[in-house]
């Protein structure tokens, strides 16, 4: 229990520190937080933005009573979750295979789920899936430490936000419930929340029960889903994590390590969930999607690494086999470790973006002359349009992607063909209402704004 408290405490910490980057919630974040404020009003809009998934939305309704805090807050929450996931790695791997082992499933972390990697992103703009992470991690740590119900209670959580883990939590929650370390009540519980918040909140908000769903079916279409998922599934991992993780289940296979064993095939199931789900329903399969499953992956390399490591007869000669092992998979990871800078300088650019919506809506004249108009369109998808609704305070359908000819405010980006146009428009019903270093804000036939304005 203290070791927890540390560890939560830590992550706490690190992230409030991280509060002062240059770093702001992503476009499912954004959305969440707006769901989340319409719960807390007892009235949910999910008829725009993302699929629908209750884990974050729970957080954020509690957020919401913070008022304009929340958005900070909700970033507090999900990069603590975030570091919490590293912490996790390296606890799981240290307590199979040393300190060693620990120190390499950590940092493998870091370099995940994509070449680019987009680990950092993720956790610095609020995403779940570092989260999902952390969930998988730790669900393991707990149910090796001889703690069914709180590893129970994070399979639970973890399938509030991936419904790949439904049967995860199914099997796990029937196996505990059979041997009774875990009462069946509990069991009964977490089985029952999963079908009513995910479809509940879906049908409250939407009037549809499977509404996210249909959302979520983004390659549909692809006829090449099955390798695209197959592709994904190679690239969520650095290679020599992929070539350290066979180690360890070489090494576990000869010596009767039935927990890597296990580690190695919870890893494989989920990421077969995935792929089959983009196969057959047409799901996504992007890299942060996969995120427990690589986090499983970076376990099983640093026990790899540190089973390896142990071998040798002595410190010294330890430390070589160590030094040797970074010198050979060095090569392999450096483009993902090079491509951190890259990432941390386009978080920077997508935090001044994202301030310079806020700075073109308070030029514009607020909220109340932007919403005068009643139609508002940012012209992409981007964080931009989710920010915005909250900004604005409306649903998030309200934010469209354009105005389809009928009056409103348009947020577009500078030089853009669209932007040009309307710029230089001598259409009296076209009124250019601020401008910004990235925003062009314009009012298109509604006279209101306008006046309002001026």
């Amino acid at each position: 229990m203290r070791t927890g408290l540390v560890v939560a405490g830590g992550c706490v910490g690190l992230a409030a520190a991280s509060l002062v980057l240059p770093a702001t919630n992503g476009y499912d974040p954004w959305a969440w937080l707006v769901w989340g404020r319409e719960a807390g009003r007892l009235h949910l809009d999910t008829t725009g933005g993302p699929s629908w998934k209750p884990l974050p939305v729970l957080v954020t309704t509690v957020l919401s009573v913070a008022g304009r805090a929340a958005p900070a807050l909700w970033l507090l929450v999900a990069r603590a979750a975030g570091l919490a996931a590293v912490v996790g790695c390296y606890r799981l791997a240290a307590r199979r295979a040393g300190p060693v082992a620990g120190v390499v499933a950590g940092g493998l972390l870091v370099l995940t789920p994509d070449g680019d990697p987009r680990y950092l992103r993720l956790v610095l703009e609020g995403h779940t899936a570092p989260a999902t992470a952390a969930l998988a991690v730790w669900a393991v740590e707990r149910h090796l430490a001889g703690r069914p119900a709180p590893a129970l209670a994070l399979l639970t959580a973890l399938a509030l936000d991936r419904p790949e883990a439904w049967p995860f939590l199914g099997l796990y929650g029937l196996w505990c419930g059979r041997r009774g370390l875990v009462p069946w009540a509990w069991v009964a519980a977490a089985g029952a929340a999963v079908p009513v918040l995910w479809f509940g909140g879906d049908l409250w908000g939407s009037g549809d029960l499977v509404h996210g769903a249909g959302v979520a079916q983004v390659y549909a279409d692809d006829p090449d889903r099955l390798g695209d998922a197959l592709r994904r599934v190679g690239e969520v991992v650095a290679g020599p994590t992929w070539v350290a993780a066979l180690v360890a289940v070489v090494v576990a296979l000869r010596a009767r390590h039935r927990v890597d064993l296990a580690l190695a095939a919870g890893a494989v199931a989920y990421a077969a969930v995935v792929v089959a789900m983009s196969a057959a329903l047409g799901y996504a399969a992007v890299g942060r999607f996969l995120l427990p499953a690589a986090a499983l992956l970076c376990v099983l390399a640093g026990i790899g690494v540190g089973r390896l490591v142990a071998r040798a007869p002595s410190g010294a000669t330890q430390a070589g086999v160590a030094a040797v092992v970074l010198l050979v998979a060095g090569p392999f990871l450096a483009p993902r470790a090079t491509a951190l800078g890259d990432e941390l300088r386009r978080i920077g650019d997508r935090d001044r973006f994202e301030e310079e919506v806020e700075r073109a809506l308070a030029a514009a004249g607020g909220p109340e002359v932007v919403t005068a108009c009643r139609r508002v369109a940012v012209d992409e998808d981007s964080p931009a349009r989710t920010a915005l609704a909250w900004m604005l305070d409306v649903p998030l359908h309200e934010t469209k992607r354009a105005l389809l000819d009928r009056p409103g405010v348009v947020f577009d980006r500078r030089g853009t063909p669209t932007a040009l146009v309307l710029e230089a428009s001598t259409d009296p019903d076209v009124v250019v209402l601020a401008r910004t270093a990235d925003w062009l804000v314009v009012s298109v036939g509604c006279r209101a704004a306008a006046g309002a304005d001026g």
